[in-house]
């Protein structure tokens, strides 16, 4: 009686859902009508035992009706998954719900959409089912495919989950499947991270998930990162570099650089990201995709880091080249004087102790940094044999006592009593008829005003 009372003042005050567009009503309007009535009805009361039952009527006999009949079986089979505890009649329901995914794309189109929604349903149940880890990956495949760049974010890291459980359970898909899903994945990230700043630290630890999921499918040591992803980052780059770029005649403006693809930088940045952790940032592979990462995407670490390897590969000029990069990619005082003493550094390295000395001073002007003005002492106390001419006995240890200025400076105490022991005697300086206390430029290359002392 109840229920009649419910159909009769909705039809009689023509409620908006039965006058919305897009309702296809049967010959039988009036049974149609009745069964959307009562479930509706019992949904919004939470009573998804009485709801189910019209609601299977209107999908197996008027399932082009609406597609809310199909949405909202999906909130009805939530709940009574939820409030069942027999694990048969739950999977009995899982099953079910799972099929009106299928049926709704038969009546109603959005193939892509609705295997999206499906996907992410289904892994909600049945991702710790091990005997549905293949159907599971066989819908995210689906999904991934006919979705690309526009798969939910809530099907990223669970497709790749699934991908890990079917490969260890199975065996059924190899390495490089893997890798192909895991590159296809990270390039959505990607995608999302260009076009959608309000989720930047979410995509970002969704690409985090990535790489411990594969790490966790795969043996991904230097050997697979060398040997395997290396020749793939060679063949892209080869073949964008042999493309005919299009000229653009309404900009005229050199072309700085190389603006390599996505794809390109993903697999660098895989590369690189993977080096690091299998500690194998030695290898050649991992220096050329920083070199393509830094490229595209200026950043003082990896900067650091190219310059560092082209150092011990004795390529100074390249070196110098990307630490001036690095300088370029920060505003922090702190990374600018470190950089300025790695140049310093270098150009002592290779002889030339006037640039040497230029950047540690800068180094310190950055940061007042104690190792800069060591370095300088050092260039001081090793310029005895380059300055010294034979005339005076205390000008030519002058330097000494400039090198003792700079190693008291930087703190070095020990250093400091080393070049001290290498100042002028008094009888020296007596003979000379000089006096401490006198103010003397050492002359040479340091060309610096020094207070004379004794030893």
């Amino acid at each position: 009686m109840r229920n009649l009372l419910i159909i009769f003042f909705i039809l009689l005050f023509k409620i908006p859902v039965m006058c919305q567009p897009g309702w296809n009503w049967p010959e039988d309007k009036a049974t149609a009508e009745e069964k959307n009535v009562l479930y509706t009805d019992y949904l919004k009361q939470g009573n998804c035992e009485m709801a189910i039952e019209p609601n299977r009527w209107l999908i197996e006999n008027v399932p082009g009706l609406h597609v809310s009949i199909f949405q909202n079986a999906i909130k009805i089979f939530r709940c009574l998954i939820d409030k069942e505890d027999d694990i048969d009649k739950k999977n009995d329901l899982i099953k079910e719900a799972i099929s009106i995914f299928d049926k709704r794309i038969e009546n109603f189109g959005r193939e892509a959409y609705v295997k999206n929604r499906k996907a992410t349903f289904a892994y909600t149940f049945l991702r710790s089912d091990k005997t549905q880890f293949e159907n599971l990956h066989n819908m995210f495949m689906e999904a991934l495919e006919l979705n690309g760049n526009e798969l939910g974010n809530s099907n990223i890291v669970a497709c790749m989950d699934i991908c890990r459980k079917y490969k260890l359970t199975s065996k059924s898909i190899s390495d490089d499947e893997v890798l192909n899903i895991y590159d296809e994945l990270s390039n959505i990230v990607s995608y999302k991270l260009s076009n959608d700043s309000k989720n930047t630290e979410r995509l970002k630890r969704y690409q985090d998930n990535l790489d411990k999921l594969l790490t966790a499918t795969i043996t991904v040591d230097c050997n697979f990162v060398e040997n395997t992803l290396g020749p793939k980052l060679t063949d892209l780059t080869i073949s964008q570099n042999n493309e005919i770029i299009q000229t653009d005649y309404e900009n005229l403006d050199p072309v700085q650089g190389t603006i390599y693809s996505d794809e390109v930088m993903n697999l660098a940045k895989k590369i690189f990201q993977l080096s690091i952790t299998g500690k194998c940032t030695s290898s050649e592979i991992a220096l050329n995709a920083a070199k393509i990462m830094f490229e595209n995407e200026k950043d003082f670490a990896l900067a650091k880091f190219i310059a560092g390897r082209e150092l011990s590969s004795k390529n100074y000029e390249s070196s110098l080249e990307y630490y001036d990069g690095a300088l370029t990619s920060t505003d922090d005082e702190t990374q600018k004087s470190e950089i300025y003493l790695s140049k310093a550094q270098l150009y002592a390295l290779i002889g030339n102790k006037i640039k040497s000395r230029e950047n540690a001073r800068k180094s310190i002007a950055s940061n007042n940094n104690p190792d800069a003005y060591n370095l300088i002492g050092n260039l001081y106390m090793s310029s005895y044999e380059d300055c010294r001419e034979g005339k005076s006995r205390v000008n030519d240890r002058l330097v000494f006592i400039a090198a003792y200025n700079m190693y008291l400076r930087g703190g070095s105490n020990e250093k400091a009593n080393q070049a001290k022991a290498q100042f002028p005697s008094m009888e020296e300086i007596f003979n000379e008829n000089l006096s401490i206390g006198e103010s003397i430029n050492t002359g040479c290359w340091i060309n610096e005003k020094v207070t004379l002392n004794k030893r």
